[in-house]
């Protein structure tokens, strides 16, 4: 079979060749501009990457998608997602999810068919739509009282993970019917805004209550270790993933 069309074969069946990791860090400081791209272990920047947010435009949060190497950034006002080509840092395109509740907090990105997963601030649910921005469904999450904050998906497991509160010590897995699979205690407790997974390393990311650093956890909740952060840094919004040597659009 010609080499053309095993690629083509791979990058249709969602399959890929990851390169290293790479974290992805925003603080919505007055001025802020640009996504920092940061190594996962030592912290060390790696790059910036710019946001384009206008005057009076908020991030609520961001997702990272290492099949197409884009970058999904949610923003305030209004519903809609601007994608962010981080090889060109360029904007790939803007688009409105018109059934997204206004406000919320994180989301998160399912390679394999990209759809995405925004928290639902009017309640203990996440929206789910595809890639365009079209309404999919709303999961209800069992033994949730209120609305999610921090979300992030295992490509490893295909379920998501949640942050219940802010701050909290504590990490929910849920099915992708919205049924709670496990509760993990985190040995520090954290900010509840954003959240971000390593499904290769099963790592999660998320940034300490105090705010001195982003803190990293293993499957069982124990703190690996910090990455430090600046202190004019009120909270950051964070993702990671490792890119695909394999690139899909």
């Amino acid at each position: 079979m010609p080499a053309l069309a095993v690629a083509l074969g791979l990058g249709l069946a969602g399959c890929s060749t990851p390169g290293p990791a790479h974290l992805y860090l925003y603080s919505p400081a007055a001025g802020e501009r640009t996504l920092r791209d940061v190594h996962p272990v030592h912290g060390g920047e790696l790059a910036q990457i710019p946001a384009f947010n206008e005057p009076g435009e908020y991030l609520l949060g961001l997702a990272y998608d290492p099949f197409t190497d884009h970058l999904f950034l949610r923003l305030f006002p209004g519903n809609q997602v601007r994608v962010i080509d981080r090889p060109a840092a360029a904007i790939k395109r803007t688009f409105i999810a018109p059934e997204l509740p206004l406000g919320g907090h994180d989301l998160t990105i399912r390679s394999r068919d990209r759809h995405l997963f925004f928290t639902d601030p009017t309640g203990p649910a996440l929206v789910e739509t595809d890639l365009r921005g079209e309404f999919v469904r709303r999961i209800a999450l069992v033994g949730l009282s209120g609305p999610a904050h921090g979300v992030a998906h295992d490509a490893r497991t295909d379920e998501l993970l949640v942050l219940p509160d802010d701050p909290t010590d504590r990490l929910l897995r849920y099915s992708m019917d919205g049924e709670l699979v496990a509760e993990t205690r985190l040995e520090r407790t954290v900010e509840g805004y954003s959240l971000a997974y390593d499904s290769v390393e099963r790592t999660a990311f998320a940034s300490l209550a105090d705010g001195s650093a982003i803190a990293v956890f293993d499957a069982e909740g124990r703190l690996l270790r910090r990455l430090a952060r600046p202190a004019a840094e009120r909270e950051v919004f964070i993702d990671i993933g490792a890119r695909s040597l394999l690139r899909m659009f």
